[in-house]
C-alpha cells in the first residue's frame, strides 16, 4: 500500500480496565498497548493530490528552483507521494530524518553558532 502512495493505518481492538493504563514506557505508550490485540484489519488512506500540484513542480523548476519535500510520512509511502507530483524520479535521492542531519552535520542555532541554544 506504501508502494501507492497510500498511509497504512492497523485496526485492532483489546477489552482492557482503568488499571492497565497505570504504566507506560519512555514514548508514552502503555504496556496493554504492545501485546495480545486483536487484529481487524489494515487500511490503505490516501490524501489525493491537488490536480494542479504537478504543473506547480514542473513551473517552479522551469524557473530554477529545486523543489523538496519534508514530510513525516512513512519513507516508502513520502517516496511514492513524491513521484506522483513529479517530485522525484525512480533515481532521485528519498532519505529519513536521522540520515539528512548526519548529512548535514546537524543543525546549529544562527546567532551562537551552537547545537544547544543558551540564546
Amino acid at each position: 500500500m506504501a508502494e501507492e502512495s497510500l498511509r497504512t493505518l492497523c485496526l485492532a481492538y483489546k477489552d482492557i480496565g482503568l488499571e492497565d493504563l497505570e504504566t507506560s514506557d519512555n514514548h508514552g505508550v502503555y504496556d496493554v498497548e504492545k501485546r495480545n490485540m486483536v487484529f481487524i484489519a489494515i487500511i490503505g488512506v490516501k490524501d489525493i493530490p491537488r490536480p494542479e500540484m504537478a504543473h506547480t513542480i514542473e513551473a517552479c523548476r522551469m524557473a530554477g528552483i529545486r523543489v523538496r519535500m519534508v514530510t513525516g510520512d512513512n519513507i516508502v509511502t513520502a517516496r511514492a507521494i513524491a513521484r506522483e507530483v513529479g517530485i522525484v524520479n525512480q533515481d532521485s535521492l528519498v532519505m529519513e530524518g536521522a540520515e539528512f542531519m548526519e548529512r548535514i552535520g546537524g543543525v546549529v542555532c544562527k546567532t551562537c553558532r551552537t547545537a544547544v541554544c543558551p540564546c
